[in-house]
């Protein structure tokens, strides 16, 4: 990431640093918008490191805009009083804060941009609605 004094930033793919993050079949992309907001927004790209299937388990999340554009494969959410949604490639989705959901399926080739605000997210657990 570059910042300039005048508060532009830009990150050059050709430079991406992929980690390991969270969820063990995804790596993950910083974008540095957190670190060029003090913690305002969060930005990073998500690839699929394998197909996955089986759910996360029952979650929830604590920030008020949680958004994600999927670029590449598919992925499948469980969401509480929607049920359960295949995103595609120019595919989006708003989940707004304490939205019950699992992540129950994605494809080998995922890649998807996620962005929340304000920067840092957590997973609250919650029970299976479904039972």
């Amino acid at each position: 990431m570059t910042k300039h004094s005048t508060g532009y930033v830009h990150h050059k793919a050709k430079n991406a640093i992929w980690e390991q993050g969270f969820r063990e079949y995804f790596e993950y992309r910083d974008l540095e918008l957190g670190n060029a907001t003090n913690g305002g927004h969060y930005a990073q790209v998500i690839r699929a490191k394998k197909a996955f299937t089986g759910g996360t388990g029952h979650h929830a999340h604590n920030v008020p805009f949680h958004w994600t554009y999927i670029l590449k494969g598919w992925i499948e959410f469980d969401f509480k009083g929607v049920g359960v949604t295949k995103l595609e490639a120019g595919d989006c989705q708003y989940m707004p804060e304490g939205c019950h959901h699992e992540l129950m399926a994605c494809s080998d080739d995922l890649e998807m941009i996620e962005m929340y605000s304000p920067g840092e997210i957590g997973d609250i657990k919650i029970p299976d609605w479904r039972k």
